[in-house]
């Protein structure tokens, strides 16, 4: 490719002119030698900022090696624009060491191709090629891989590295269980992984989901700092693993299926969040239609592995998501638990409420088959549910996907082989109008069949949890004050009025205090004889209008006509 004989060309050129420094300044072949080694950017990945117009790179060194920085621009030769970048300092628990930096490249131009150096004391890498996608209004198309569980050592890499030098996709979607995990070999697998993907991950922004092999190490660390995700801290923490984005025609959700083992409120924030955020979506359909989903653990699944909640008549997952995907009118639902694919009827609550994927009236969930192989302890031997459309068990087939929305009413999705890149599996969804979905829509055998199963979930027929739950709070803004910090923030606050109220009622007292015994002093300061009268002499007129106040008595006073003889 004509970027990669440009990057080596770079690199050939970085080096001369690093020899000729060294050269001037006296600075050893060794010292420079060990300098690029351990400064040279590696295991380079991108991912979305705050909207498509913005790209993050993240990369590792071995030493601090600051400042970074990456230089892009629209031409491989230049000139190039430098945005700055910051670090910070890695310590797996097994002992392993890194340096992760991290820089935003901001006011992307939409369906552009930029090239761009990573760049750790002054020893870079590349030119690289990322290509960012149509902006949101009024863009109609996006393609994206579907991946999960995938490890280094498998054919399904080399497979996404062909997928991803196509140049077509928006996004790689990564729905858990990363390398296999990213703290195994005491942090290692984590280097291997990503220097392994690096091909694909450099070139297409890699979005990210959790999944339980993220927590192996009992923290997640190697999850929150190797990535960063849209408008998330970084690095990342684990009361806000979950995200959205609008990529295309797609908003694009990162849900956290983890949040139901960890406990630490985290449930709640992301069940309060999603509402929120899909409320928002709602509002900006016509010119974002799709709503898609994914994350790790699913829903449903009809795999008979007894560790797997997603077999079970209910589960903490159901609980947590499905109202609230179905309610707001999520149209796709991308999940994995690795050991075999299989996709649903649009359905609610097992019960498919369309058997086909023509205008659905609840959402679609792909349980998309892990790119790595598993040990098949079990199989689908009873007979498939209503609900499901399809099934494939992995066996020593490895796969992914690719989801391709071809417009604002069609979206198109394939199951592939990761070795020949066969197609296992392909269906098409027609939704011609996007939003919330209803029960109340649906023909009464269906509905008072998922009543039934509301019914022996422990719930109330008819009832939604989003309804109850998140319904409430929308109307009812003081119960979430009353929780969490929000509730410190909201006592600290209220004493905090109290305070000023009082304050205030003091200042007022006190001056009025001030301005009556003012009026007194001054009172008691007139010259007056209370036991004289004070006589008015009228101008001289024929009438008599003398007078005489009497003011002897000092609170009244009389008042009596005289004679202008007396």
């Amino acid at each position: 490719m004509e970027v990669s004989r440009t990057s080596k060309i770079v690199q050939v050129v970085t080096l001369i002119c690093i020899s000729i420094w060294s050269f001037g300044s006296n600075v050893s072949s060794e010292n420079l030698a060990f300098t690029i080694a351990r400064c040279k950017p590696k295991e380079v990945h991108i991912a979305y900022g705050e909207s498509t117009s913005e790209m993050v790179v993240v990369w590792s060194t071995d030493d601090q090696c600051g400042p970074s920085n990456v230089q892009f621009s629209l031409n491989p030769w230049g000139p190039f624009e430098t945005a700055p970048g910051e670090s910070t300092l890695f310590e797996d628990t097994a002992g392993l060491k890194n340096y992760f930096h991290r820089v935003k490249i901001r006011d992307l131009k939409p369906e552009s191709n930029y090239f761009y150096k990573p760049n750790s004391q002054g020893v870079p890498v590349g030119p690289y090629i990322f290509k960012t996608p149509p902006a949101s209004a009024g863009s109609n198309e996006a393609h994206f891989l579907v991946v999960s569980d995938v490890s280094s050592t498998y054919p399904s890499v080399p497979t996404l590295h062909r997928e991803a030098a196509t140049g077509k996709f928006a996004s790689i979607l990564h729905a858990g269980n990363i390398a296999m995990n990213l703290s195994s070999a005491n942090g290692e697998r984590g280097n291997i992984f990503f220097q392994a993907m690096e091909p694909a991950v450099k070139a297409v922004p890699y979005m990210v989901a959790p999944g339980p092999n993220e927590q192996e190490d009992g923290t997640y660390k190697h999850y929150l700092q190797r990535f960063s995700m849209p408008l998330l801290d970084w690095p990342m923490k684990t009361y806000q693993m979950w995200y959205s984005i609008d990529i295309g025609p797609v908003h694009l959700i990162s849900y956290s299926t983890e949040v139901f083992s960890t406990g630490q409120g985290q449930e709640e924030r992301q069940h309060d969040w999603l509402i929120r955020d899909i409320k928002l979506a709602n509002r900006n359909r016509e010119n974002v239609p799709w709503v898609v989903a994914f994350g790790h653990s699913p829903m449903y699944c009809s795999y008979e592995d007894p560790k797997l909640t997603c077999n079970k008549k209910t589960s903490d997952i159901k609980k947590g998501l499905e109202d609230i995907f179905y309610r707001y009118g999520a149209d796709i639902i991308i999940q994995s638990y690795g050991a075999a694919y299989e996709r649903s009827f649009p359905q609610f609550k097992g019960v498919p409420v369309n058997d086909n994927y023509t205008n659905p009236l609840g959402p679609v969930h792909i349980i998309t088959g892990g790119a790595s192989p598993w040990e098949m302890e079990y199989n689908f031997t009873e007979t498939q549910p209503d609900w499901c459309a399809f099934r494939y068990t992995n066996k020593s087939v490895m796969s992914y996907g690719r989801l391709h929305i071809v417009n604002a009413s069609h979206a198109e999705y394939e199951q592939v082989n990761s070795e020949n890149q066969e197609v296992l599996d392909s269906f098409t969804i027609t939704q011609i109008k996007h939003g919330q979905f209803s029960i109340e829509d649906l023909p009464e055998n269906i509905s008072a069949t998922i009543d039934k199963n509301i019914q022996d979930a422990g719930g109330k027929p008819g009832v939604l949890n989003v309804e109850e739950i998140g319904e409430a709070k929308d109307q009812t803004r003081i119960e979430q004050l009353l929780k969490g910090d929000n509730r410190n923030r909201l006592i600290i606050g209220i004493i905090g009025g109290v305070v000023a109220l009082v304050a205030i009622v003091v200042i007022f007292a006190i001056r009025g205090c001030r301005k009556r015994r003012r009026t007194t002093r001054r009172w008691e300061q007139m010259d007056i004889n209370y036991g004289k009268k004070f006589y008015s002499k009228a101008p001289d007129k024929e009438e008599d209008n003398d007078f005489e106040i009497d003011m002897s008595d000092g609170t009244e006073g009389t008042r009596t006509l005289l004679n202008s003889g007396d």
